[in-house]
């Protein structure tokens, strides 16, 4: 709630983002796997092979979902 008065308070938008499996989620080709974390700090893309720190990685995902669901809450407005 904190958050989201701040962001109403600078008129900045908030979109909220399911963050379920975002840190099993390859952000390159998109593959879920458990084995695409190898431990708490890596991850390794058993599909692509794409290598990145585990946070950057499930950060890449959770940015990716929150301008997809922007595109979509704002494809209404766009075509009024």
């Amino acid at each position: 709630m904190f958050i989201a008065h701040k962001a109403a308070r600078a008129q900045i938008a908030l979109i909220y983002v399911d963050p379920a499996f975002t840190s099993q989620m390859c952000s390159v080709c998109g593959h879920v796997d458990k084995k695409n974390r190898t431990n708490q700090e890596t991850f390794l893309c058993t599909s692509c092979g794409f290598a990145e720190h585990a946070d950057v990685n499930a950060a890449r995902n959770i940015a990716s979902r929150g301008a997809a669901d922007w595109a979509v809450s704002h494809a209404a407005d766009d075509a009024a």
